[in-house]
């Protein structure tokens, strides 16, 4: 180590372009006074991180911070690195002490870099916050004082919103749900914080969305370009874990006991005259009540969307004037609100969800088959994870064998109960969690279909290719 050191003290002098006497840099004085050159201790801290030698790393950068506490904000950056993993250190080696010791520096730096760098518009104080209660949770774990924890996501996310960073959004919501768990007198503020972080959870999906879709449009001008394909894999780790993300705080939501929709009624009736000019109170409402078939079904839905609406129209409030649209049977207003929803969106899974929604409109209502199932291809070919439109299609495949075979028998009819479990099939390979639920459906559609003989006798043969004609117009497979 000893060669080391001579070779970045030599090092140190030579980058600086003047010896360490002559700097002009007020912090370089200062640096000048302390017996331990800050410019010998930041290289080699530097180096020493970049080799992942954190013992050593954290022997030059600990005097630098204790020193000149506010010499950069990278001292802030890599002490962050050395600390967690000297903390994992410890861990691994059942140092008790040594690493209470790291994480209360680990917390104490984050105290300063908020001191000291805190209006950094990059990394403000806000979104340090959120970093230090992460990693708080992290390591404490069920020690952690949910109070402090829940302070500080709170300060972070009502600042940022939905700039916030991702894992503080997630933990604000998670940990209001704990408060909760532990005193039922938290209720409101628990749905209040569930509203307004799934609010802001859905805007910084939109953000990354967004991110997402400029990289893309760049890389076909300049496909090699090394930054953007790795800001795209970037992108897609966030969404990925924001979408994760969102079904489980969903899930708890549901199992919380503060969900139900009796209770989301209670709670947000006789809010609603005096909030109806707050878009965001109306449009967050508005979306938590339609997460569900039953809250859909409510007066207050319908209610706080034609408010929200009337303020300014919304993914969320255009969505709830199509539902008020259908209930009343108004089924051209409910395709005119389900397209203007269809302007708001950015996920892909809520562009699949409205176009499934305006094929449903098609479909039961205005008996146009064929617009609705190229509907359901287009809400497939946006989410490809979705039973929703292959069940979609089966359902109106099984119904059409009189339409399309008016002179026909039942066994030529039956092809398209045979189209119908085809599509049933995709289903489940698309989302296999419905395998059950969809394998039941296939069975009751196979009732349908006639012996092998019969088959035969109609020039239809296991494994051959039959064309279904009418607005169907496809090819089948005649199933063994």
């Amino acid at each position: 180590m000893k060669t080391l050191v001579k070779y970045f003290v030599a090092g140190a002098m030579v980058v600086s372009g003047t010896s360490v006497a002559n700097a002009q840099n007020p912090k370089d004085d200062i640096v000048c006074r302390n017996e331990n050159t800050v410019l010998e201790n930041n290289s080699l801290y530097f180096e020493y991180a970049k080799q992942k030698a954190w013992k050593d790393a954290y022997e030059f950068w600990r005097p630098i911070y204790d020193t000149v506490p506010d010499y950069n904000k990278n001292l802030y950056i890599q002490g962050e690195k050395i600390l967690i993993n000297m903390i994992n250190a410890a861990i691994r080696e059942k140092n008790v002490e040594a690493r209470k010791d790291y994480l209360e520096q680990l917390m104490g730096l984050y105290d300063n870099r908020i001191k000291y760098f805190g209006n950094d518009t990059k990394t403000p104080a806000a979104k340090i916050l959120g970093t230090k209660a992460h990693y708080y949770l992290g390591f404490y774990k069920n020690t952690a004082n949910l109070d402090s924890a829940y302070n500080w996501l709170t300060q972070s996310v009502n600042t940022l919103k939905d700039e916030a960073d991702a894992k503080a959004l997630v933990e604000w919501i998670s940990v209001s749900q704990k408060k909760f768990a532990a005193d039922p007198s938290f209720k409101g503020e628990y749905i209040d914080n569930y509203m307004k972080g799934s609010q802001y959870i859905d805007g910084s999906l939109d953000n990354w969305y967004k991110r997402l879709d400029s990289d893309r449009e760049k890389l076909t001008a300049s496909p090699t370009d090394e930054k953007l394909v790795k800001d795209t894999t970037t992108c897609l780790s966030f969404i990925n874990f924001i979408k994760t993300e969102k079904v489980n705080l969903t899930d708890n939501f549901a199992k919380s006991g503060a969900a139900d929709v009796e209770t989301l009624v209670a709670v947000f009736t006789p809010q609603v005259e005096e909030k109806k000019e707050d878009a965001q109170f109306l449009n967050n409402v508005t979306k938590l009540l339609g997460r569900s078939k039953a809250g859909k079904e409510t007066d207050l839905y319908f209610q706080v969307s034609e408010y929200s609406y009337a303020l300014a129209p919304t993914f969320a409030s255009a969505k709830g004037m199509a539902q008020l649209s259908i209930k009343n049977q108004d089924w051209d207003n409910a395709i005119k609100y389900l397209e203007e929803a269809l302007t708001f969106a950015f996920q892909p899974e809520d562009k699949s969800d409205i176009i499934l929604l305006e094929a449903n409109v098609y479909y039961k209502y205005k008996k146009s088959f064929a617009k609705a199932r190229d509907l359901c291809r287009q809400s497939i070919s946006l989410d490809r994870t979705s039973a929703d439109p292959y069940i979609f299609i089966a359902d109106m495949y099984r119904q059409s064998g009189e339409m399309v075979f008016p002179d026909g028998d039942n066994i030529v009819r039956s092809t398209c109960y045979m189209a119908a479990v085809e599509e049933l099939q995709k289903g489940k390979t698309a989302d296999p969690s419905r395998a059950a639920e969809i394998n039941s459906m296939i069975q009751n559609y196979k009732k349908a279909f006639p012996e092998r003989s019969q088959l035969f006798m109609k020039g239809m043969q296991a494994g051959t290719k039959y064309h279904i004609p009418g607005w169907m117009n496809i090819d089948i497979t005649i199933p063994d």
